[in-house]
């Protein structure tokens, strides 16, 4: 004997489904956009002017002050060539003032 599966039961399994497959793309999306956003710079030491650290000074010449730079396994090398991907912290004041208040992302060299 066949088992009917009610209208409603398909319905509300075809949205969870639909959902799970939007989710997943978008996951996806996401780590394929990362890969292009990375931004060539150098990194700079400025440890030397007052709240200062390590930067990272683009091709642009645009200057970032990253937070959490230290959370990455990089060995902080003066004109060091890397690749970088950041989201600005507008939540955030700089010390240093030479650039825009960054949390990195992704950093490759």
């Amino acid at each position: 004997m066949k088992k009917i599966i009610p209208l409603r039961q398909l319905l509300s399994l075809t949205v969870v489904l639909l959902s799970l497959a939007i989710t997943f793309s978008a996951c996806e999306s996401e780590k394929e956009e990362k890969r292009v956003d990375l931004q060539e710079g150098i990194l700079k030491n400025l440890t030397g002017l007052d709240g200062c650290g390590w930067i990272i000074q683009l091709t642009d010449s645009t200057k970032l002050e990253p937070i959490n730079l230290k959370d990455f396994n990089i060995v902080l090398e003066g004109n060091k060539k890397v690749y970088v991907q950041y989201r600005e912290r507008t939540d955030l004041g700089s010390y240093c003032m030479v650039g825009k208040v960054v949390e990195i992302e992704n950093i490759e060299y």
